[in-house]
């Protein structure tokens, strides 16, 4: 090794919040794929797939505002979705410009199936990095989104 050789020891950033968010979410995001692979998921549509479960019947507005998503961003993880029969679109009764979105039979069959796996990447991840840094990624994000969603 040369005196001019860089290593990650002797490299300083100044602290970038994005920069670091970024770090912990690619590897969280890989730690749930990992446990979601097996079916067919990834953790963006299973985010999907619960938080319509969870609602029963929503709208692309409302996946927006709960996933903290743009419409293009939605409309890309959607679209396997759709493909593969888990959500199904019609037509809101009241207003025949909304379109609701519901888990298919098959897409809640798909979700239940996940779900332990997702529940136990949960357990997983509060065991290695602890109860007080769950709870502290939880409560960051909160923060953040409060803070910015409006800016």
């Amino acid at each position: 090794m040369t005196s001019d050789t860089i290593t990650l020891d002797t490299v300083t950033f100044e602290p970038c919040y994005n920069l670091a968010l970024r770090k912990s979410n690619r590897l969280i995001t890989q730690f749930y794929e990992e446990r979601l692979a097996p079916f067919g998921l990834k953790s963006g549509q299973f985010s999907i797939l619960r938080a319509v479960h969870l609602c029963k019947t929503t709208t692309n507005k409302m996946l927006q505002q709960l996933l903290v998503i743009d419409q293009t961003t939605l409309s890309r993880n959607l679209k396997p979705l759709v493909r593969d029969e888990l959500v199904v679109f019609t037509t809101d009764t009241n207003d025949q410009r909304i379109k609701n979105i519901a888990l298919s039979d098959k897409g809640e069959s798909l979700y239940h199936k996940a779900l332990p796996q997702w529940e136990q990447a949960q357990k997983d991840l509060n065991k290695q990095l602890g109860k007080e840094s769950t709870n502290a990624i939880l409560l960051l994000s909160q923060n953040v989104v409060a803070a910015l969603s409006n800016s």
